[in-house]
């Protein structure tokens, strides 16, 4: 089952369950779901990329712009990757050891629970 299809069955219903969502960001992976989702949950799809991604409109007579080299950060990518690289530093979550969904969703919530607290105990600075 690709991705697409697979989260158009995770996401069929959700729009009851969390009414205030209006914007979903995804991969470019999901580009196919903007409509399903307009059309479904009534929520937009917002998809980061670079400029260069899909092209750059200019003059004919405009020298095109250079891309720039090494890694650039995508906008709203970054609060993905922050926090799988959290949720990574406990030991159970760096692989998917566990048999039952209901283990791994138990360890994610006990994850951000100890995330939360840290910063809860913290001393303001």
């Amino acid at each position: 089952l690709h991705d697409r299809a697979g989260a158009e069955l995770l996401l069929e219903g959700l729009q009851n369950l969390f009414p205030a969502i209006e914007l979903m960001w995804a991969d470019t992976a999901y580009r196919g779901l903007k409509d399903w989702l307009q059309k479904a949950l009534s929520w937009r799809l917002s998809i980061p990329q670079h400029w260069w991604s899909g092209g750059t409109w200019m003059r004919a007579d405009a020298e095109p712009p250079t891309r720039p080299s090494g890694f650039q950060v995508l906008a709203r990518r970054w609060v993905v990757e922050r926090t799988i690289g959290w949720l990574t530093t406990n030991r159970r979550l760096a692989k998917d050891y566990e048999r039952l969904v209901e283990t791994g969703e138990m360890l994610l919530y006990l994850a951000m629970s100890r995330i939360l607290l840290r910063r809860l105990t913290r001393k303001e600075r």
